[in-house]
């Protein structure tokens, strides 16, 4: 498959080197992770910018505060989640994804790709890599103690609530992550044909070793099905690749046959399988199992990658 991140995508090796655009709009939050505060780099570089900064509402499920003009906005209802962003009146919004939970993201992602349809809006999503995981070398599956606290169970991403109806005639596509736990649970609730799954490790890595640490994290469920023989790899930290990886995979199964994907690797890979399902809705389905995150799970900051979303769905 020929790389096409460099088309729609940058990589930087610090905020010093990003250009953001004039009178644009920054969503972002901060988190315990060193890596969500590259935010405070940007504010000084950028005065003609609007940072502004979502925080969850602890007391309402889906529910999120624009910590600006103090509103509250219901990830589950369009018109929120438009007029937060139509609040600011600004032709370019930046989202930047690093701090924020996947539930977020993908309500402020959707929401941005519909409201594009109807007026000029620029959409780039932002994400910084970790410099590294604090992790041990995982030797026991299915214990959640590692990354995440627990899982909540699978229920949709805000706003993909696109149920495939049989499973006989599904592709699952599992991208994967560390937490081999993740795996085994989504494939139990969801339960697909062991010959339909298609599992995804991030190579290259953040780091060299981290591909070797999932496959070792995710082995049992890999060798129960007989998924081994089915790997696909895809560059860890691109929205692209991994968009164009489901996009290939999608052009391979029959015509009546759907895709489950469970984002249960990295982020990046998270956004572009959200971007893939808003794109072809009758075609796949994002599953999801919805981890509560630990605290200080990563150290340092990596490379920040800046994505065109409008470019990227354009085109494809």
């Amino acid at each position: 498959m020929i790389n096409l991140d460099y088309q729609y995508s940058k990589k930087y090796n610090n905020t010093n080197e990003i250009d953001l655009i004039d009178n644009s709009i920054y969503f972002f939050t901060y988190s315990a992770e060193e890596r969500s505060h590259i935010i405070n780099n940007l504010k000084i570089k950028y005065c003609n910018v609007s940072f502004i900064e979502i925080k969850k509402d602890d007391n309402k499920k889906d529910v999120i505060i624009d910590n600006y003009l103090n509103k509250l906005h219901s990830l589950r209802s369009e018109n929120d989640m438009q007029s937060l962003i139509g609040n600011y009146n600004s032709s370019v919004i930046y989202i930047d994804t690093t701090g924020l939970d996947n539930r977020i993201v993908a309500s402020l992602l959707r929401n941005a790709v519909l409201l594009s349809q109807k007026r000029e809006l620029k959409i780039f999503i932002i994400y910084a890599e970790p410099y590294s995981y604090i992790i041990p070398q995982f030797k026991l599956e299915g214990v959640y103690n590692d990354l995440s606290e627990k899982i909540e169970g699978i229920e949709p991403l805000p706003g993909f609530a696109n149920l495939v109806p049989n499973t006989d005639e599904v592709k699952f596509v599992a991208l994967l992550g560390f937490e081999g736990g993740r795996f085994t649970y989504i494939k139990e609730s969801v339960l697909p044909p062991d010959d339909s799954i298609i599992p995804v490790i991030g190579v290259p890595g953040f780091r060299p070793e981290y591909p070797f640490v999932a496959l070792w994290g995710n082995r049992i469920t890999l060798e129960k099905t007989g998924a081994w023989d089915d790997i696909r790899y895809v560059t860890a930290n691109s929205i692209v690749d991994i968009y164009f990886l489901l996009k290939k995979i999608l052009k391979e199964i029959p015509d009546k046959f759907k895709l489950l994907v469970a984002p249960i690797g990295t982020k990046p890979h998270a956004i572009g399988a959200m971007l893939f399902a808003l794109k072809f809705p009758k075609q796949v389905e994002v599953v999801y199992d919805n981890p509560k995150r630990k605290i200080n799970r990563t150290e340092g900051i990596g490379k920040i990658v800046v994505c065109d979303i409008n470019l990227l769905i354009r085109d494809n």
